[in-house]
């Protein structure tokens, strides 16, 4: 009986250690998860205008009407190329992105060309 409880204890410590390791690496987040704007007035704004921030996740992002899921996001050095379907004013897009974090800015990188978005605090 006393073994037997020895080895539940080892087991439960074994797995709480797992647990751990696993929790603090799904609970660290990219660096570009984070509200972001092009100039701070703009984070106070709610995602019913035009002018919100944009939202970002670790799986895609929100602002106003476009809502994108992230299907892949690669490390690339200090960036990351990400694929993403997106919705926005109701059309289905595809887009490849690429997510850059300096600092407190964000650059985002498509077809369209570059723009750069400070952290909304």
């Amino acid at each position: 009986m006393k073994a037997a409880l020895i080895g539940t204890a080892a087991l439960v410590a074994v797995l709480a250690a797992v647990a751990t390791d696993a929790g603090d690496a799904f609970a660290q987040a990219p660096p570009y998860v984070g509200t972001w704007a092009s100039r701070t007035a703009q984070c106070r704004v709610g995602q019913e205008s035009q002018n919100a921030p944009l939202i970002m996740r670790r799986d895609g992002y929100d602002q106003h009407e476009a809502h994108c899921k992230f299907t892949s996001v690669r490390a690339q050095g200090p960036a990351w190329a990400v694929k993403a379907q997106c919705m926005v004013e109701g059309d289905t897009q595809n887009m490849d992105l690429v997510l850059q974090v300096s600092g407190n800015r964000l650059t985002i990188r498509d077809e369209a060309g570059a723009r750069t978005l400070e952290r909304c605090r």
